[in-house]
């Protein structure tokens, strides 16, 4: 039992080490009180929009700095092939010829099946004619299927050739602001380059710092924080997201992220900021309630 919590711990220490030596140098850098205080704001979300299709750019509808939604149109791949063929697709899907002439012929099998049948019992027909003409009947029924899931499929691929050209519409997987064109109009997206554009979520910003193991005991996912804002350190209150449950032996801190309501833009992607060391003179300035949930 010795040697296996042994082992346990070298292999927690080893992870924590691991995540230390993995620092950016500006935070090693930067230690205040054996904390890492300083920090970078960064979007909340990035997420490169890439195409499941490979194509030339035909259609450009963004420029970088564009503001963005989810599903909204970025750029479209030639489809012009794509479009002949669903135009020829809804031509036959449309056609009703074939199912017109089967149910035709179904209906006069049909009339003459039910004369031919009532001659039976006078004695004017007999089984042999009226069996020939049950036979007509089933294979004139057969072919009115056949018809009709002609009619099915031919809507079926229309379907799936609309399903390929919205497949070569290259559309953004998140809201936010397009900050790279990896393409431009004319350029080739292939298997081993499918990306389009570069979109960052920042209507929230996320921040990391490496804090004491006090801290981290007494901070909880969803707590209330102020961080500092800039060289000016303008306070800003931000939502913890994530406490680390590991604690780096070597250096004694942990992992603290928290998150910024940026809805009104005013604080930009890559601004320095500081874990506030004072939280309650700075919430007090800020004319916020204390926050029973708020503790250091």
């Amino acid at each position: 039992m010795k040697t296996y919590l042994t082992l346990v711990t070298m292999a927690v220490a080893m992870h924590a080490n691991v995540a230390f030596a993995q620092l950016p140098l500006h935070q090693k850098q930067h230690l205040h009180n054996g904390q890492i205080t300083k920090s970078f704001t960064e979007p909340i979300e990035k997420s490169v929009a890439a195409s499941p299709e490979i194509g030339i750019i035909a259609e450009a509808f963004v420029k970088e700095g564009d503001r963005v939604r989810v599903g909204d149109r970025l750029a479209a791949i030639n489809q012009s092939v794509l479009q002949e063929s669903l135009a020829i697709a809804i031509a036959r899907a449309e056609s009703t010829a074939r199912l017109d002439a089967a149910t035709s012929q179904l209906e006069l099998i049909k009339s003459q099946l039910e004369a031919i049948e009532s001659l039976v019992t006078g004695g004017h027909t007999n089984k042999f004619e009226v069996e020939q003409k049950q036979a007509e009947h089933q294979t004139a029924y057969a072919e009115l299927r056949t018809a009709q899931d002609e009619i099915k499929l031919n809507k079926l691929e229309v379907e799936r050739i609309r399903a390929q050209i919205k497949d070569r519409i290259i559309t953004s997987p998140i809201n936010g602001f397009v900050t790279e064109l990896h393409k431009q109009l004319g350029e080739n997206i292939s298997n081993n380059e499918p990306q389009y554009a570069t979109v960052v979520r920042v209507d929230e910003l996320k921040v990391r710092f490496y804090l004491d193991s006090t801290t981290l005991e007494t901070t909880k996912v969803g707590d209330s924080v102020t961080v500092l804002i800039g060289e000016d350190k303008s306070p800003r209150l931000a939502t913890v997201t994530y406490v680390s449950p590991i604690i780096d032996p070597d250096s004694g801190l942990g992992r603290l992220d928290a998150k910024i309501d940026n809805k009104d833009l005013q604080i930009q992607s890559g601004i320095i900021c500081f874990w506030d060391e004072d939280p309650s003179l700075t919430r007090e300035a800020l004319g916020v309630e204390p926050n029973r949930n708020f503790r250091r």
